[in-house]
C-alpha cells in the first residue's frame, strides 16, 4: 500500500463543479488500495477553498491555514511542501491551483509529481484558464507567448476586478517572469501529466512527453436511464450548466429553439440556474445538487451542450449519455471525443444556431432514431466513462512502486 499526497488549492466539499467531483471520485476509489491524504489550503476570503462541510469517503484531509497576505507565490508552496514532507509520501498528485499552482509544482520537483490539468489553467492565465477571449476561442498559449498572455490577463483583471482572480494575479507575481519560469520548469520535471483532451496534450508535449489524455467519468449506478418524468407531450430539450456564462452558449440554443417554436413545434427548453429570458417555452429547474441531477435528466428527450468555448471535457454530456439521453453538442474540445456523431448524438458546428436547430428538428421528427441513439448513449457511457473502469485502466498503474 502506497502513501499518496494529493494537493489541490481549490478543493472544498460539497463541490461547485466537475473538477472537485472528478478528484473525489478518482481518489475515493484509489483509497481502497492506497493511503490517500489531501493537502488543501484553508483560505475562505475570496473562494471557499478548504471549506469541508461533509466527509469525503476514504480521504483524510489536512487543512493548512492561510490569509490574504500569506496566500502567495512564496508561502503556499513552502508550507504545503513542509506538510507533504512530514507525511513522507510515495507519490504526489497535484490537481487545481490557478496561478499559484506552477509554484507548487515547481516546489515538488523532487517527488516527480503527477500533475493534472482539468482545464487550461496555467496555459491560459486570463480569468480561470479558459482560452476564450473577446467571445471566441483564443489560439494563444502562455508557454509560447507569455508577454501577449500577460497583457491579456492584466487587461481583464483591470477591467473586471474579480476578487479571487485579482488577488491571485498579484500574489502569484503573474506580472513578472517568475511565474513563467516556475511553470515551465515544474511542467518539464513532472513525472506524468494528465489532461482531458488532445488540444491541451499538444501544448504539454512541447515540454513534457509523459502526457496522458484521460477522460473524466460518471457514476453509472447513479446516472441511469429512467422513464421520462413528464406529464405532457412536449419535446424537452435540456441544457444543464451555467446559462449565464456566455461561453456555455445558451444564446445559441435559445436562438435555435426560438426558430423551432415559431415553426409550431411543441418544445420546452429546460435549464438549470436563473431564467434570463421571458419566453414561456424556457423553464428553469433551479440549482440542483449532484444527487438531484439524474432526476433532471429523466425529464429530457435530448441534452444540448452548445458551448462556444473549448470545453476541456464535458461532464454534462457524459452524465446525459449515462442516463440514455442523446447529446447534441458543439464540435469542439472534449465534446468532440465524447459524442459519437450520428450514433450517440449529433455534433454541430460551434456557434451555428441553424445547424443546432436542424439537429434538434431531426430528432423531434424521428423518434426511432432518438430512441436508438439513447440506447447507444447508455452503452457508450458504461463502456467508456464508468468511474471504476477509468480508475482501473488509467490511474492505478500510476501509483505502482
Amino acid at each position: 500500500m502506497a502513501k499518496i499526497a494529493v494537493i489541490d488549492l481549490l478543493f472544498h466539499w460539497p463541490p461547485d463543479g466537475g473538477s472537485r467531483v472528478d478528484l473525489k471520485e478518482i481518489f475515493t476509489r484509489i483509497s481502497k488500495y492506497h493511503s490517500v491524504t489531501f493537502f488543501v489550503p484553508e483560505f475562505l476570503r475570496y473562494y471557499p477553498r478548504g471549506e469541508i462541510l461533509s466527509p469525503v469517503d476514504g480521504i483524510d484531509i489536512e487543512l493548512i491555514k492561510f490569509n490574504p497576505l500569506t496566500y502567495n507565490f512564496f508561502q503556499v508552496p513552502l508550507r504545503i511542501k513542509r506538510a507533504v514532507d512530514k507525511f513522507k509520501p510515495d507519490f504526489v498528485f497535484i490537481a487545481d491551483g490557478e496561478l499559484i499552482k506552477p509554484y507548487v509544482v515547481d516546489a515538488m520537483r523532487e517527488y516527480k509529481p503527477i500533475v493534472r490539468y482539468y482545464s487550461y489553467d496555467s496555459f491560459c492565465i486570463k480569468d480561470y484558464g479558459t482560452l476564450f477571449r473577446d467571445k471566441k476561442i483564443c489560439s494563444r498559449c502562455y508557454l509560447d507567448t507569455p508577454f501577449y498572455c500577460l497583457k491579456c490577463s492584466l487587461a481583464w483583471v483591470l477591467k473586471w476586478h474579480p476578487r479571487n482572480a485579482t488577488h491571485t494575479f498579484f500574489t502569484s507575481l503573474a506580472f513578472t517572469p517568475l511565474l513563467y519560469r516556475a511553470f515551465k520548469r515544474g511542467l518539464s520535471s513532472a513525472g506524468g501529466v494528465i489532461v482531458y483532451n488532445n488540444y491541451i496534450a499538444e501544448m504539454v508535449k512541447k515540454v513534457n512527453k509523459k502526457c496522458y489524455v484521460v477522460p473524466s467519468g460518471v457514476d453509472t449506478s447513479l446516472f441511469t436511464p429512467k422513464e421520462k418524468n413528464s406529464r405532457n407531450d412536449k419535446f424537452t430539450i435540456l441544457m444543464s450548466g451555467r446559462v449565464n456564462d456566455y461561453g456555455k452558449g445558451f444564446h445559441i440554443l435559445y436562438k435555435a429553439c426560438k426558430k423551432l417554436y415559431r415553426k409550431g413545434y411543441n418544445i420546452e427548453v429546460l435549464i438549470t440556474g436563473e431564467k434570463t429570458v421571458d419566453d414561456d417555452f424556457v423553464k428553469s429547474a433551479g440549482w440542483l445538487n449532484p444527487e438531484e441531477l439524474p432526476s433532471l435528466y429523466s425529464k429530457a428527450d435530448v441534452s444540448v451542450v452548445p458551448s462556444i468555448w473549448m470545453e476541456p471535457f464535458g461532464i454534462v454530456a457524459v452524465e446525459s449519455l449515462a442516463c440514455g439521453i442523446p447529446v447534441i453538442a458543439s464540435n469542439t474540445g472534449g465534446l468532440a471525443t465524447i459524442v459519437e456523431d450520428g450514433e450517440t448524438g449529433i455534433l454541430f458546428k460551434t456557434g451555428d444556431e441553424d445547424e443546432l436547430s436542424n439537429a434538434i428538428e431531426k430528432l423531434i421528427n424521428d423518434r426511432k432514431l432518438l430512441q436508438k441513439m439513447g440506447e447507444k448513449a447508455r452503452m457508450s457511457a458504461v463502456k467508456r466513462f464508468d468511474w471504476d473502469m477509468i480508475v482501473k485502466n488509467h490511474y492505478l498503474h500510476l501509483f505502482e512502486k
